[in-house]
C-alpha cells in the first residue's frame, strides 16, 4: 500500500470561514473538527483491529515504537499515553503492547485486554482469542495491571484471572515464558490526550541471561511488526549513543531502506554535558534537519528519570518543566525549529501523520477487503457443503449409486473418454507386441554368408524379431525331418507344422500378462480416484476406507477370474487343435506370403510349411487379440462394475446405525477449512460493514 506522508499543513483552514470568523474562533472550530475526524479514524482502526483485521493481514496504519534495551523507549511510551509502564530491571517489555489513545469527554479510563493469536511455539492458532482483563480508572494503578497482564500473556496455559491479585514481587517470582508474540491491548480514553495508536515492541537485546536464542527471537518479532508499508517506525535512541551503532536503526533500515517511514526520537539529552561538543553539534544539525537521513526527521524529548517520577508531577507540570529545559539549555535553545522538541510536539505531529495515513489508505483498505471477501467466498463455495442431519443410510446409498454410475459411464466411454482412449492405446500396443512374435522366415540361405552390406538387399518381408531368432529353410527342413514317422512318400508330417506354429504362440503369454496388468492397474487407479472424489466418498475417511476395502476384495476376485479366463484363451491357442474355419483369409495370407517371397506352387515342402505357418499365425493372432480385448472388457470391466454396485448396495443396509453415523463424520481437515473460511468471511463482512458505517458517518 502507498505510504501517505505528513502534509505541510494538515489542518488547512476553510476559505469561507476565514472570511467571516475571527482567527481565534476559526482555529477553535478547526481544532474541534480535526479532533472529531481524528477520533473517528482512530476509533475506526481500533474497531477494525478488534474485528480481526490484523489476523486477515490487512495493512492498517499504525505507529511502532522500537529501540535498544535501556534506550528510553518506556519513557516515550509513558509520555505518549500518560500512564506508567512496567520498569523492572532488565527487559521491561516482554510482549507487544498495542496502545490506542482517544481524546474523549468524560472520565479517564484504561481498558486492558489480552490477545492470543499464537501458540507457545509461535505458530498461528486455529482459534485466536481475546480475553478482557481489566478496566482501570486510576492512571496510577495501570502499571501494576500491565505487569499482571504481561505475566498472563507469558503464561498462556493459566487462567488470566489468577494474576489479578498478585503483587509486583509475587509476579517476579513466577516462572513464565521469556517473551511472547501475543499482545496486550490497551484503550486509553483521556479528555486531555491525543488521538493516536501505536504498538510498543520489546527492547532489542544483545544477550539473554538464560537463552541466547531469545536475541534473534526478539529481533525477528520486531522486524515482523515494522515491515508493513503502513507502519510508521519510531526509533528511540539515547543521545549519548552513536546512531550508526544502534541495532534498532539497523533493523528499521532493512525494512525501510530510504527512510520514508522512520522517525527518530532522541532521549536523555540531559546526559550530554557541555564537554560533549561534537555530539551536541551533531544532534543540533540532525534536529535542524540539515543532516537528517529520515524524511520525517528526528525529535528530542526530555523525560523524567526514576527519581523525578517519584515526585508525582502531573502531565502539565512535567510538560512545562520539559519545555523550560529546552528553552534554557545549550545548544537546544538556539535551534530555530522548536517543533522538534518536547513530547507534546512529537505526539501531536505523529498523530497528524498517522491520521493522514489512515485517511489516505481507507480506499485501499476497502478495496482489499472486497477482494479478500470475494476470494474467501469462492474458496468456501468450492468446498463440499455440510451434510444435513439424519438419514445416513440414504445418503451413503445415493453416493454409492452415483459412484457406480460414474464408473460405468467412464468404462463405457460415455464420460471421461480419455480412460477408454488410453486403454485402446494399450490394446494397440498389445497387438504390436503379438505381431513381433510372428515367424521370421529366411527363404534365401545364401544371403547369410554374404558380406554385411549385402543383407540390405534382403526381401521386404525379412524382419528380425526381438523375441525370436531367424528361421531358415534348413531349420524348417530339420523340423520336418525330426517329426517323420510312417508318412507316405510326399506327405509332410502335420506335427512339424504344429511345432513351428506353437513355437510362436508360446510367445504370446508375456504380452498377454503385461497387457492385463496394465489395464487392471489403470482401472484400479480410476476407481480410487472416483472413491476419493468429495462427491462420492472422499469427504469421509471411514466411509472411504469401507469402500476401498470392498473394492480391494472385488478387485482381487475379478483379477483371479479374468486371469483364469485369459489363460484359458491362451491355452486354447497353445495346445488346442490348430484350426481355423476362415479358409478364405487363411488361403489369402498363404498366397500373399508365397508371392512376396517369389515362390511358385511347385516349391519344396519347406516353403509350403513356411507359408502354412505364416498364414495360420496371421489368422490365429488376429483372433487371439480380438478375444483377449473382449474378455478384458467383458469379464473385467463390465462385470467388475456390476459386482461393485451389487456388493455396495447389498452391504450398506445391514450396517448398524451408529457406524453409518460414524462413516459420515467429515474429514477434519475439510471441516476445519470450512470453519476457518466461514470465520474469515464473517470477519471481513463485519469489517466491510464497519467501513461503510464510517463512510455514512462522514457523509
Amino acid at each position: 500500500m502507498p505510504m501517505a506522508m505528513r502534509p505541510a499543513n494538515p489542518l488547512s483552514p476553510r476559505t469561507s470561514m476565514s472570511r467571516t470568523l475571527p482567527s481565534t474562533q476559526e482555529r477553535l472550530i478547526e481544532d474541534a473538527e480535526y479532533s472529531r475526524k481524528a477520533r473517528g479514524l482512530i476509533t475506526l482502526v481500533n474497531d477494525l483491529r478488534g474485528l480481526g483485521a490484523n489476523q486477515l493481514k490487512l495493512d492498517l496504519p499504525c505507529l511502532a515504537f522500537i529501540g535498544n534495551q535501556s534506550a528510553g523507549k518506556s519513557s516515550v511510551v509513558e509520555g505518549a499515553t500518560g500512564i506508567a509502564v512496567p520498569r523492572d530491571s532488565g527487559t521491561c517489555t516482554k510482549c507487544p503492547m498495542q496502545c490506542t489513545m482517544m481524546r474523549v469527554e468524560g472520565a479517564w479510563s484504561c481498558e486492558i485486554r489480552l490477545q492470543f493469536l499464537y501458540d507457545e511455539s509461535g505458530g498461528v492458532m486455529a482459534s485466536p482469542k481475546i480475553v478482557p482483563f481489566q478496566t482501570v480508572a486510576d492512571p496510577k494503578a495501570v502499571e501494576i495491571w500491565l505487569k499482571r497482564a504481561q505475566v498472563a500473556i507469558l503464561s498462556p496455559d493459566t487462567d488470566a484471572t489468577v494474576f489479578h491479585n498478585k503483587s509486583s514481587e509475587e509476579l517476579k517470582a513466577l516462572q513464565t515464558l521469556p517473551f511472547s508474540k501475543n499482545t496486550i491491548e490497551i484503550l486509553v480514553r483521556d479528555p486531555e490526550g491525543t488521538d493516536l495508536c501505536f504498538v510498543d515492541l520489546p527492547g532489542i537485546i544483545q544477550h539473554h541471561i538464560k537463552d541466547d536464542a531469545m536475541v534473534p527471537y526478539v529481533k525477528k518479532l520486531v522486524e515482523e511488526h515494522i515491515k508493513r508499508e503502513n507502519t510508521i517506525i519510531v526509533v528511540t535512541i539515547p543521545m549519548t549513543d552513536d546512531i550508526e551503532n544502534q541495532e534498532a536503526f539497523s533493523i528499521a533500515s532493512r525494512v525501510d531502506t530510504d527512510g520514508q517511514r522512520t522517525i527518530g526520537v532522541g532521549t536523555k539529552p540531559d546526559m550530554l554535558g557541555p564537554g560533549s561538543i561534537s555530539a551536541l553539534e551533531s544532534w543540533k544539525k540532525i534536529l535542524a534537519g540539515t543532516t537528517s537521513n529520515l524524511k520525517h526527521g528526528y525529535y528530542c524529548v526530555k523525560m523524567p528519570d526514576d527519581r523525578e517520577r517519584q515526585k508525582g508531577l502531573t502531565r502539565a507540570q512535567w510538560s512545562a518543566k520539559e519545555a523550560s529545559f529546552f528553552e534554557k539549555t545549550e545548544p537546544w535553545k538556539d535551534v530555530d525549529d522548536r517543533t522538534r522538541f518536547g513530547m507534546r510536539n512529537f505526539v501531536e505531529s505523529t498523530s497528524k501523520l498517522l491520521i493522514s495515513l489512515i485517511e489516505t489508505n481507507l480506499p485501499v483498505i476497502k478495496r482489499t477487503v472486497d477482494e479478500l471477501l470475494a476470494k474467501e467466498t469462492e474458496k468456501l463455495r468450492r468446498l463440499p457443503q455440510p451434510l444435513a442431519d439424519g438419514a445416513p443410510m440414504s445418503t451413503i446409498l445415493l453416493r454409492a449409486v452415483r459412484f457406480c454410475r460414474s464408473l460405468q459411464d467412464i468404462v463405457c466411454g460415455i464420460s471421461n473418454k480419455h480412460f477408454v482412449q488410453r486403454n485402446q492405446a494399450r490394446y494397440e500396443r498389445f497387438k504390436k507386441d503379438i505381431a513381433l512374435t510372428a515367424p521370421n522366415f529366411q527363404t534365401r540361405e545364401y544371403e547369410y554368408i554374404c558380406a554385411p552390406s549385402a543383407r540390405l538387399s534382403s526381401p521386404p518381408s525379412t524382419r528380425v524379431s526381438p523375441s525370436l531368432k531367424v528361421i531358415t529353410v534348413g531349420d524348417v527342413r530339420a523340423t520336418i525331418a525330426s517329426h517323420h514317422t510312417w508318412e507316405l512318400p510326399g506327405y509332410t508330417p502335420y506335427e512339424a507344422t504344429k511345432a513351428l506354429i506353437l513355437q510362436h504362440v508360446r510367445c504370446w503369454k508375456d504380452p498377454l500378462v503385461d497387457c492385463f496388468n496394465d489395464i487392471s492397474q489403470s482401472t484400479f487407479s480410476l476407481i480410487i480416484q472416483l472413491i476419493q472424489d468429495p462427491e462420492h466418498f472422499g469427504r469421509f475417511s471411514e466411509l472411504e476406507a469401507f469402500v476401498r476395502a470392498i473394492v480391494g476384495e472385488e478387485k482381487e476376485h475379478f483379477q483371479v477370474e479374468t486371469s483364469t479366463m485369459l489363460n484359458k484363451l491362451f491355452e486354447l491357442e497353445n495346445s488346442g487343435p490348430i484350426f481355423t474355419a476362415d479358409h478364405a483369409v487363411f488361403d489369402q495370407a498363404r498366397r500373399e506370403w508365397l508371392n512376396a517371397e517369389q515362390i511358385n506352387g511347385s516349391s519344396s515342402e519347406e516353403y509350403k510349411v513356411m507359408a502354412d505357418v505364416h498364414a495360420y499365425f496371421q489368422v490365429a493372432s488376429s483372433r487371439f487379440i480380438d478375444v483377449v480385448v473382449k474378455c478384458i472388457e467383458g469379464e473385467w470391466h463390465k462385470k467388475l462394475v456390476a459386482r461393485l454396485e451389487q456388493t455396495l448396495i447389498g452391504r450398506i443396509p445391514v450396517i448398524p446405525g451408529e457406524r453409518l453415523d460414524s462413516m459420515l463424520q467429515e474429514d477434519p481437515s475439510i471441516r476445519l477449512k470450512r470453519e476457518n473460511l466461514s470465520q474469515k468471511i464473517t470477519q471481513l463482512t463485519k469489517i466491510k460493514a464497519r467501513l461503510l458505517e464510517y463512510e455514512n458517518e462522514v457523509a
